[in-house]
């Protein structure tokens, strides 16, 4: 319980909670070890975030998931459309499209950059992930 209110605190001072349908992605992020959740994102604020998801229509389980996210558009894949793309960490189960999930993005990480290629997208994605990781720590969420 103290944890959840510690989150919901940071999340009133800092986040950010999207609800949407999972769509269809490239697939580019499964490709790198970084499988994610893609649903489209109309807000202002962008950036790379520590997170949670949710997923909503899933019974056997409605827990949070600690989750790197990412808001805005897609520079390195010339891809302008704004979107929330959610990499659950420790998470193995696949998600299809049209399941219904919220996103709550707590602390900004970094801006959005542009990568010469994938090799270095990778290395950035894992770094990000470790931040994350090392967040929930250090907040004993």
């Amino acid at each position: 319980m103290v944890k959840y209110l510690c989150y919901i605190l940071i999340m009133q001072k800092q986040g950010l909670k999207i609800k949407g349908k999972v769509r269809e992605g490239r697939k580019i992020g499964r490709t790198i070890g970084f499988p994610t959740l893609n649903m489209p994102y109309d807000g202002e604020l962008q950036g790379i975030f520590v997170g949670r998801v949710k997923i909503l229509n899933d019974s056997t389980n409605s827990s949070w998931h600690k989750a790197a996210v990412h808001l805005g558009p897609r520079p390195t894949f010339d891809d302008s459309e704004i979107v929330c793309e959610a990499f659950l960490i420790d998470w193995t189960r696949q998600i299809q499209p049209g399941t219904e999930i919220e996103v709550d993005a707590a602390e900004k990480i970094r801006e959005i950059e542009k990568f010469n290629n994938l090799e270095d997208l990778k290395k950035r994605i894992s770094k990000d992930v470790e931040f994350v990781k090392s967040w929930y720590n250090s907040h004993s969420i």
